[in-house]
């Protein structure tokens, strides 16, 4: 399906290069979201197994229910503080690898974003063009502020779930249960944000934009 923006629009080719940029970028966007989605949704099993064995390594530093048998045999508390601090190291590996996959979709959606902006800059400054919308297409402006949206809101998800790992990985020890609710808590507003916004680009996503 084509769709043509108005003669205004072809004898600018510099507004047509940013509206296929813009549509190539947020064609990407939807496609890195549901990669996104998937390595924080593989972090579930992984986080369970740690909250779990950090409470086996509380349980066996304090040789909770393990007394008669440490008597006997004094080494064995600490093989199984060392078989529990393996396990939960390799799970903390896989979280780590989770979010060099998030890393990564911020990192496309960035440079995406600044060849946007590129674009943009070079397309001069008619506020008719910029600022056109329709029922079926946002204006510019629009997207270029929706798209700066969504890299703000992956970089700062992506700092927030690192900087959880890295508490985690630190206090898995402890029993810190709150940091594994927090991990689930976040992700709703850039999920739901993006969502709409792709749903108001249905159609300008699946057309080609006449030249």
């Amino acid at each position: 399906m084509e769709f043509d923006f108005g003669e205004a629009w072809r004898e600018n080719s510099r507004f047509v290069k940013l509206l296929q940029q813009l549509q190539k970028t947020f064609i990407l966007v939807k496609t890195n979201l549901k990669i996104w989605n998937e390595a924080v949704e593989s972090c579930q099993g992984p986080l369970e197994s740690i909250k779990n064995l950090s409470e086996q390594h509380h349980c066996t530093a304090q040789a909770q229910g393990l007394e008669e048998i440490v008597k006997k045999f004094p080494d064995l508390r600490e093989k199984l503080l060392y078989k529990i601090d393996r396990e939960i190291d390799s799970h903390v590996t896989h979280l780590y690898s989770a979010l060099e996959i998030c890393k990564e979709v911020c990192e496309k959606v960035v440079k995406q974003n600044e060849r946007c902006q590129t674009l943009y800059n070079k397309a001069g400054d008619d506020l008719e063009l910029l600022t056109h919308r329709s029922s079926t297409c946002p204006s510019i402006v629009e997207m270029l502020e929706w798209l700066q949206d969504t890299e703000t809101l992956m970089m700062r998800q992506y700092s927030m779930r690192k900087h959880l790992v890295d508490k985690i990985s630190s206090a898995a020890r402890n029993e810190e249960s709150s940091l594994y609710k927090q991990w689930s808590d976040q992700g709703r507003e850039l999920q739901e944000t993006v969502d709409g916004y792709l749903l108001f680009l249905e159609f300008f996503l699946a057309v080609k934009i006449a030249t």
